[in-house]
């Protein structure tokens, strides 16, 4: 899990990334909400973590931000020293997904994270084994996919980026989170690689318009995988 963590005081900001670090989720560290909303325009994660108070440009800012971006659907959690009632009913009404109270605890933290992420997920649906979209069929365990029932041959690291991929329709993934989240966090390979075998996939499943799926590279952010509409897909066959 890529997760990005938004905090000024650097000492605790600290603390957090080395117990998630430990837990081998990656951390992008972030001490301001303006370098961080920047960020977002070229990066994806998984998980926000957020302040609530910043002198720049605060959690609540950032919350309201985000909540205008399209792209928007990543959980987010804040860290603050408010415990009233009122104030969290507030910022939990407002988008977030869950809050931890200063001064935070580190089994507390990992744990919420874990819930977070199950939920955001789908919870048990995220578990399941095959990933049914014709006309692929992923089989997670066996490590086997499908497309028109004929088995595709792919390396582990294609199979794994497939996953990924399909696991993700829809979103805008960067190439820093595809490489972090099928290579490795600390991996010594580069975006290239991700370049590389995204247009490995590509053709080895036919991911074209004509098809009914589309793998786009979004300039300078990275790449989409979607379902094409029936009313595109039907322009492509009488073209």
């Amino acid at each position: 899990m890529r997760i990005a963590l938004v905090d000024d005081d650097i000492h605790l900001a600290q603390a957090m990334k080395l117990w998630m670090e430990e837990q081998k989720y990656d951390v992008v560290y972030f001490a301001n909400g303006r370098d961080f909303t920047s960020a977002l325009r070229k990066e994806s994660f998984d998980l926000y973590i957020l302040d609530w108070v910043m002198p720049d440009f605060d959690g609540e800012q950032v919350l309201a931000w985000l909540s205008e971006q399209t792209e928007h659907d990543t959980p987010v959690i804040f860290v603050t020293q408010r415990d009233s009632e009122e104030d969290i009913a507030n910022i939990l009404n407002m988008g977030a997904d869950d809050y931890i109270t200063k001064p935070v605890r580190q089994k507390e933290l990992l744990a919420r994270i874990t819930a977070v992420s199950r939920r955001s997920q789908g919870g048990a649906a995220a578990q399941k084994e095959v990933l049914d979209h014709p006309p692929y069929r992923i089989n997670l365990s066996s490590h086997t996919l499908f497309m028109n029932d004929q088995v595709v041959k792919l390396t582990q690291k294609e199979f794994e980026l497939v996953s990924f991929m399909f696991k993700n329709l829809g979103r805008l993934l960067s190439r820093g989170h595809i490489l972090s989240s099928v290579w490795g966090h600390g991996s010594e390979f580069t975006t290239r690689t991700v370049d590389t075998h995204i247009s490995r996939i590509r053709k080895k499943l036919q991911l074209t318009p004509e098809n009914g799926w589309r793998l786009s590279a979004i300039y300078h952010q990275g790449y989409r995988l979607e379902q094409v509409d029936d009313e595109e897909l039907a322009a492509t066959k009488t073209n």
